[in-house]
C-alpha cells in the first residue's frame, strides 16, 4: 500500500522540478548530455501512465516475441494478418490505392518517371506523398485503426517501457530512378530522439529491384558512429559496407500486407527501386523527448471525433495531435 501511494507522491514532488529544468534546458535540450537529463524528466509522467496501464494488459505471444527481437536486434518483420485474426488487408489496400488515383498524384509520378524532378520536402523529389506533406488524414481510415490499434501499442508502448506519442504518418510512393543513392536511400541513422519505432507496412509487393526497406541489427544500441541528436547522422559512403559486411545486414523483401516493426536510431535505408515502385504506409512512434514532439511540431492532422479511441494509450498516442 505504501508503495502504491508513493509514486504518486513522488511525481507530485518531481513535476515542479521538470517544469524548472524545461525553462532552464530548454535552449540546450537538445545537446548531449543535458538531452538524456531531459529526456528522462520529459517521460516520467508517460512511464508512470504505462506502469498502471500494463496491469491490465497482457501480451500475446507475437507481440512478446516482437518486442523480445526488437530489444536484441532493434527490428523485427510479421504479416500483417498474423497479428489481428481475421483483419481484412483489402480494405487498407483499397484506401490507399484510391489516394495514388489521383490525378494530381499520376501526374506526378509521370513527371518523375520521365526524368524530371519536382519540388518536394527535403529534396526528396522520388517519394510521391499522396497525402500531402503534412498528410490530413481520417481517424477512421483502415489504416488508423491498425496504427492506433491496441496491439501495435502494446508492442510500441512495451519496447519503449512507457506510452509512446503518434509524432507521424505517412503514405510514400518511391518512383525508380536512376543514379546513386540519395537522402535516406543512403544509410542513416535517424536523429529526432534515443528510441524511435517506426512501422512499414508493405501495401504491394516489394522485391530487391522495388527498393525495400534495409537495415543493420544491433546498431540501435550505442556504439561505433554514435546517434547524434537532431543532426545529421550520415557516414561517409562505403563505411557501414566496410564494417557490416552483408551478412550483418537485413534486406526486407515482402508481400503486401508485410509489417516492418523498426527502431530507426539503427543504421538503415531503403526506397531506391530500380524498377517499379514502393508503395508504403509508414507511422512513427517516440517518446515526449522527441524533437518534433518537444517543439510541438505538426507533421500530420487527424480528421473526425477521437471518442472512438477505446484504449488510454491511442488516446495519449494522439494526445498532441492537431485537428
Amino acid at each position: 500500500m505504501e508503495r502504491a501511494v508513493a509514486r504518486p507522491r513522488l511525481i507530485r514532488l518531481v513535476t515542479p522540478l521538470l517544469v524548472l529544468c524545461k525553462k532552464v534546458l530548454a535552449p540546450w535540450r537538445f545537446h548531449w548530455p543535458i538531452y538524456d537529463v531531459w529526456r528522462y524528466f520529459v517521460n516520467a509522467t508517460s512511464r508512470e501512465l504505462y506502469r498502471r496501464d500494463k496491469k491490465k494488459i497482457s501480451l500475446t505471444p507475437l507481440e512478446a516475441s516482437v518486442i523480445r527481437e526488437l530489444k536484441d536486434t532493434g527490428i523485427a518483420v510479421v504479416e500483417l494478418s498474423d497479428i489481428f485474426s481475421g483483419f481484412t488487408f483489402s480494405d487498407i489496400q483499397a484506401w490507399t490505392e484510391a489516394q495514388l488515383r489521383s490525378p494530381e498524384i499520376q501526374e506526378r509520378i509521370k513527371i518523375i518517371e520521365g526524368g524530371g524532378q519536382p519540388r518536394a520536402r527535403g529534396g526528396k523529389y522520388y517519394i510521391v506523398r499522396p497525402l500531402g506533406d503534412v498528410p490530413v488524414i481520417d481517424i477512421d481510415a483502415a489504416v488508423m485503426g491498425v496504427t492506433l490499434s491496441e496491439s501495435i501499442l502494446r508492442i510500441v508502448c512495451g519496447y519503449f517501457g512507457m506510452f509512446s506519442r503518434l509524432a507521424a504518418v505517412d503514405l510514400w510512393y518511391n518512383v525508380a530512378t536512376p543514379g546513386p543513392d540519395e537522402f535516406s536511400q543512403k544509410w542513416h541513422r535517424d536523429p529526432e530522439d534515443r528510441a524511435i519505432i517506426k512501422t512499414f507496412l508493405y501495401l504491394r509487393d516489394v522485391d530487391e529491384a522495388n527498393g525495400p526497406f534495409c537495415y543493420v541489427p544491433g546498431t540501435h544500441r550505442p556504439g561505433p558512429l554514435r546517434q547524434k541528436i537532431g543532426r545529421y547522422n550520415y557516414p561517409d559512403d562505403g563505411v557501414i559496407e566496410r564494417r557490416f559486411p552483408p551478412n550483418l545486414r537485413r534486406v526486407c523483401t515482402g508481400k503486401a500486407g508485410t509489417l516492418i516493426f523498426c527502431d530507426t536510431t539503427g543504421f538503415h535505408k531503403g526506397g531506391h527501386p530500380s524498377k517499379g515502385a514502393r508503395f508504403v504506409f509508414n507511422a512513427m512512434y517516440t517518446t515526449n523527448g522527441a524533437e518534433p514532439v518537444a517543439r510541438k511540431s505538426r507533421l500530420y492532422h487527424l480528421k473526425g471525433a477521437r471518442g472512438g479511441l477505446q484504449s488510454a494509450a491511442a488516446r495519449y498516442a494522439v494526445g498532441l495531435c492537431g485537428d
